[in-house]
């Protein structure tokens, strides 16, 4: 797992190395796969510009995430009920049950309609990501996996950590072989 780790996170601070030339063609081809129609992909590339210039994170990383998350379509209204019964929702699948309160306890005016706001969304996927990437500076990995599973370092959370893993690396893989 240390090995995956450290490749993957090369892999990941190569990523947020990526300079901003070309960014256009490159958004354009990080979001080709996505479907839904032109309004859809406008409001997605408009939100992904935003957050990424705002937060610092390569656009591959939250792209590689939404498609984890919410695979290729622009339907903003989706919504995943956890085991815990908790919801994850919109395209980042960010749990309002963890992070609203966070952000209400901070003085943020945010509710669960905000969740299926595709700006919003990827506002607070943003957010909740460069936290994450805060906490663990030396390891996107890390910082992309505590994304998925915030809390906890047993056994079980570590496991939820790297099937997540296991699904976005691939992602993340492709889009940068893709569209370098």
């Amino acid at each position: 797992m240390a090995a995956l780790s450290r490749r993957a996170s090369v892999m990941l601070f190569a990523a947020l190395s990526f300079s901003s030339a070309h960014a256009e063609e490159r958004i354009d081809c990080l979001t080709s796969e996505l479907q839904g129609d032109d309004n859809a992909r406008a409001e997605y590339i408009a939100a992904l510009k935003e957050t990424t210039e705002l937060y610092d994170i390569a656009p591959e990383i939250m792209v590689a995430i939404k498609l984890t998350e919410s695979g290729r379509s622009l339907n903003p209204a989706v919504k995943n009920v956890n085991r815990n019964r908790t919801v994850d929702r919109g395209y980042y699948q960010v749990n309002a049950d963890v992070w609203l309160p966070v952000m209400r306890d901070l003085g943020l005016n945010v509710g669960d309609s905000d969740m299926h706001d595709v700006r919003k969304n990827s506002l607070i996927a943003g957010w909740v990501l460069r936290r994450q990437f805060n906490r663990f500076p030396d390891s996107p990995y890390e910082g992309v996996g505590h994304y998925h599973r915030g809390g906890g370092t047993d056994e079980h959370a570590n496991g939820i950590r790297a099937r997540y893993m296991s699904k976005f690396m691939p992602h993340l893989r492709r889009l940068i072989s893709r569209c370098q």
